[in-house]
């Protein structure tokens, strides 16, 4: 795909993935995991309002952004998109990116925000350089970008669907009423509730083959896992972490939080471990209920920057993987 194109859409990514939810938004009265196709195998959401007006999250992105190449900052990042594309992602409040784990050719993309869709195409055009192509598919008008491999459609007034073409059609034929995405993906996703990001995905079949079938008692179980799920929010001033795996049966998940507990519990024995790893460890939260296992963490920005800190050289010392 076009540079500005893929500028566009990989920004959006990054940004959800730096950062929400967009589980509430709504394309004409539908939630927008609603209009996820069936296609789809993972569905991943960012709340872009409360991720650029919480100044704690937005330290913690920029000092991480601070040791890449380039952008440096967050605004860097968005100047830069909005220079090279014509859209200022300042506009809008919430994004849902969904397709599938193993296909670079099928991804869409649904945002919601507060803009202009006149202003906003003639932006793109300008940033493009030319006029952009559209055509009607199903009552609504699809503009065509990068030679016709990407498409941008406005749902509604404040609702934008674009990515790749058939992607976006095939969320408009589920507007229109075909099947969206169902279990596990769509079980996951809401499981994560109002997240600031979230993410829902299966189990790739690659991870799942390169799992040993020789595993101890209780890690066997981990070859039934269904789905992933992992969600980001802020309570109070707690940046708050959240893993949920959906497994086959409820034998397996209660297998599966017996192998959490033994290993927990062996790592409190493990000679030089640092402290600040076992306080780490000490704050997850293992329950299952069911089938689902969560694995929850909590912590205020000054902790998580401390650890950082002090294991830091650790990180070095055992691989060169500095956090």
């Amino acid at each position: 795909m076009g540079k500005k194109v893929v500028l566009f859409f990989i920004a959006i990514a990054l940004v959800a993935g730096l950062g929400g939810v967009i589980g509430c938004g709504e394309a004409k009265g539908i939630a927008a995991i609603d209009l996820v196709p069936q296609t789809a195998d993972f569905a991943a959401s960012v709340n872009l309002n409360r991720i650029f007006a919480d100044d704690d999250v937005m330290d913690i992105i920029n000092e991480i952004a601070a040791n890449l190449e380039e952008p440096k900052t967050v605004d860097e990042l968005l100047d830069q998109v909005q220079e090279e594309t014509g859209i200022d992602l300042r506009d809008f409040s919430e994004v849902l990116i969904f397709g599938e784990i193993e296909s670079e050719n099928y991804f869409g993309i649904i945002v919601k925000g507060d803009f202009d869709q006149e202003a906003l195409i003639e932006s793109i055009e300008s940033a493009a350089g030319e006029e952009l192509p559209s055509s009607d598919y199903r009552g609504y008008q699809i503009y065509s970008l990068d030679n016709n491999e990407a498409a941008l459609c406005f749902l509604s007034s404040n609702t934008i669907l674009g990515g790749n073409r058939v992607a976006v059609k095939d969320a408009i034929d589920v507007e229109k009423g075909a099947p969206s995405v169902d279990e596990p993906i769509y079980d996951t996703y809401n499981a994560l509730g109002d997240a600031w990001v979230k993410v829902a995905m299966e189990m790739p079949a690659e991870v799942m083959g390169e799992i040993p079938e020789e595993l101890p008692i209780g890690f066997a179980s981990f070859q039934e896992i269904e789905a992933i799920g992992i969600s980001f929010n802020k309570v109070g001033a707690n940046l708050s972490l959240q893993l949920k795996l959906l497994f086959t049966d409820n034998a397996s998940a209660e297998d599966a939080k017996g192998a959490f507990d033994a290993l927990t519990g062996i790592l409190a024995f493990l000679p030089d471990l640092p402290d600040d790893v076992m306080e780490i460890v000490d704050r997850l939260n293992v329950d299952q209920s069911g089938s689902w296992i969560t694995v929850s963490f909590e912590a205020t920005k000054a902790e998580i920057q401390a650890w950082a800190q002090d294991l830091g050289p650790v990180f070095q010392d055992i691989g060169g993987l500095a956090p």
